[in-house]
């Protein structure tokens, strides 16, 4: 949401909403944008969740010839295909939008201790830059829009102590 992918592709419109069922989670490796496959970084993902509801951005796009191509290029970067889901709006209206949510070989065991998942944050860096700062924009970027997310602050604050004593 907050790193202006949309911009460079046109985005016509943004609205807030809320995907129910789902929450954030960071359990997807990253062996490009944010790690290699030596040294995965992580990036969220969706997952299911009773009860949950996931706060985020849908963004419009023109419905043209390049539709098929963007579909195709989020599909890329997210390292999976979309599925259309029914997103609530702010104002009460729903809608359906593509949400991508990687089931693959990259994704890690939730389970895994947050600290041994922290230390591949700390690790990783990829073509996008170091891993610590995604999280930390991640973190950032929703607290910028008020939204606080109990996974990504805690994780954030997991990954920022074990740096600091990185650093000692």
């Amino acid at each position: 949401m907050f790193d202006g992918w949309e911009v460079a592709h046109c985005c016509i419109d943004r609205k807030w909403g809320n995907l129910l069922g789902y929450r954030r989670s960071f359990n997807k490796k990253s062996v490009e944008s944010r790690g290699t496959s030596k040294l995965p970084g992580l990036t969220l993902n969706l997952v299911p969740a009773e009860f949950a509801t996931c706060r985020g951005v849908a963004f419009q796009f023109e419905d043209n010839d390049r539709a098929e191509e963007l579909l195709r290029l989020v599909a890329r970067r997210e390292a999976c295909k979309g599925r259309e889901l029914s997103i609530l709006i702010d104002g009460g209206s729903a809608i359906k939008a593509w949400v991508y949510i990687y089931e693959g070989e990259n994704l890690i065991d939730e389970k895994s201790p947050p600290p041994e998942r922290a230390a591949m944050v700390l690790k990783a860096s990829g073509i996008r830059g170091p891993n610590f700062d995604y999280v930390k924009m991640v973190y950032e970027g929703l607290g910028s829009v008020g939204i606080d997310d109990p996974a990504v602050s805690e994780f954030w604050r997991i990954v920022k102590e074990q740096s600091k004593r990185a650093k000692k």
